[in-house]
């Protein structure tokens, strides 16, 4: 499983982080990680990994 976040920084900039995990929570948790300090998640995409 892989969840894009879409996160905004406090000026309002726009960028992606991602991360993968076996489960939902665990991609999510990992993604959650990579936000910068002082930024938001505004949106979360999942996709599944193609095995």
């Amino acid at each position: 499983m892989k969840v894009t976040l879409t996160v905004q920084a406090s000026n309002g900039d726009l960028s992606h982080v991602e991360g993968e995990g076996h489960t939902y929570e665990a991609a999510k948790t990992a993604a959650e990680a990579r936000i910068p300090e002082g930024s938001t998640a505004i949106v979360i995409r999942t996709a599944r990994d193609e095995d």
